[in-house]
């Protein structure tokens, strides 16, 4: 932590903040849809269907097992799966906890380039269970 502006020779040191480059403004959903899907679902059973698919393109993903735990709709929009609001739904009425996600977490990890220590293989996308 940076406490003075005084160097240890009495010379003056730019703060920490001083130092930062301004970063260049893009609307986050320009971002976030700069690239077409290549699967619009519309069903849960739809995209377990193309589970294979989905499975082998998280898998080419920097970092793609973590960011599907933390956060699998950005991951599936991010890797080009459109989910209709019906198919969210219905996969939040499977998978309720995922209900409250944020993003923070997923866009901290997709942005980094350090080397994770973990590496997580997606085998599957959802568990496959009747509903009740």
């Amino acid at each position: 932590m940076l406490l003075s502006n005084r160097g240890a020779k009495g010379d003056v040191v730019p703060h920490l903040h001083e130092r930062r480059r301004p970063m260049t403004k893009q609307p986050v959903d320009e971002i976030e849809k700069a690239s077409k899907p290549w699967l619009k679902v519309n069903s849960f059973a739809e995209l377990m269907e193309h589970e294979k698919e989905i499975v082998a393109r998280i898998e080419q993903t920097n970092n793609g097992g973590q960011l599907f735990l933390v956060h699998p709709f950005m991951l599936l929009r991010d890797i080009g799966v459109e989910l209709s609001e019906s198919a969210i739904q219905e996969i939040l009425k499977r998978e309720p906890h995922l209900s409250g996600l944020s993003a923070v977490p997923y866009r901290a990890l997709k942005s980094t380039k350090e080397k994770q220590h973990v590496r997580f293989h997606v085998h599957g996308l959802f568990e496959r269970r009747k509903e009740s």
